[in-house]
């Protein structure tokens, strides 16, 4: 570097100090063309020299930098490039499931159109055939009955010939002596079931007088709908409902559980006798009471509307 060279000093160069050094007054420099020009010209070139060097570090430099900024821009590029790629397809994956989710919201609508004009075709045909109905019931037999029952106040359920009414049941007194479960599938052959008593309207919590089940039974023995033969101290009315001990008149000792020599087999079954409960051996021929709902009047006009 030029600012960093060192002055030389050439041989036909004298100076103040070689003229102190000798102890003369020197007013000026005195140059010895011959041997000092060659060597100055060595000092120029080389100072031309530096200055090449230090233009081309420079050059060098900016073409460093230029280059980091290249690379930098065409970074930016790539990354711009790359961002609309992705941005490209989460469009078409949007546009994708969005075309999906129209075309399944059709389907539904669809589905839910044609469900709607079924249940209203459905709907006018019910209404229609209620018309009908109604049209062919007027000037009946079953119409005039109709009235005639709400002008007079007709009962509201019957029982079928032989079964005796009490509040919305039909009971029957049988009079063949079968075993409890004879007596229970005779029963369902007439579409009832051995009598439950575990209602206030059928069995009093106490034995008295006026309780139709034992008015209707009087001193006799009768096999009715309970059990604890599946559980042992569990007794179980025919309707899958457990008797209530509130609601029991059990006579004394009663339920035992005793085994009978007769019938070789412990005392499961429930009968009622002289107002009382007591438990048997399920073999034991016995009569007993059936019981089924009242028939209802209304449903006699549906079914006779329906033979004809």
């Amino acid at each position: 570097m030029r600012g960093s060279k060192a002055l030389h000093r050439h041989p036909g160069w004298r100076g103040v100090d070689d003229d102190r050094a000798t102890g003369g007054d020197v007013e000026s420099l005195e140059y010895d063309e011959d041997n000092d020009l060659p060597d100055l010209i060595m000092d120029i070139e080389d100072d031309v020299l530096d200055e090449g060097d230090y233009e081309e570090v420079e050059i060098q430099r900016a073409s460093a930098g230029e280059k980091r900024v290249q690379t930098i821009f065409t970074a930016l590029a790539i990354a711009g490039v790359v961002a609309c790629v992705v941005l490209l397809c989460l469009v078409a994956y949007f546009a994708t499931n969005y075309v999906h989710a129209s075309e399944d919201l059709n389907i539904v609508r669809d589905s839910l159109q044609n469900a709607t004009e079924s249940f209203l075709k459905l709907q006018n045909q019910a209404q229609l055939k209620d018309q009908q109905d109604c049209t062919r019931f007027q000037n009946t037999t079953e119409h005039w009955l109709h009235l005639f029952c709400e002008k007079y106040e007709c009962p509201s359920s019957i029982c079928d010939p032989g079964w005796v009414k009490y509040s919305r049941s039909c009971f029957l007194l049988m009079d063949t002596r079968l075993s409890w479960e004879q007596s229970r599938e005779m029963c369902s052959s007439k579409q009832g079931h051995l009598a439950i008593a575990n209602n206030d309207q059928v069995q009093d919590a106490v034995p008295l007088p006026q309780n139709f089940l034992f008015e209707q039974a009087k001193e006799a023995s009768y096999w009715i709908g309970m059990t604890d033969s599946v559980t042992e101290g569990i007794w179980m009315w025919v309707d899958g409902t457990k008797v209530m001990d509130g609601k029991t008149v059990w006579g004394p000792g009663q339920p035992d559980n005793a085994f009978s020599r007769m019938y070789r087999m412990r005392e499961n079954c429930g009968l009622m006798r002289l107002w009382r409960w007591y438990d048997e051996a399920c073999g034991a021929r016995l009569p007993a009471i059936c019981e089924k709902n009242a028939i209802r009047l209304h449903l006699i006009f549906h079914r006779m509307m329906q033979s004809r």
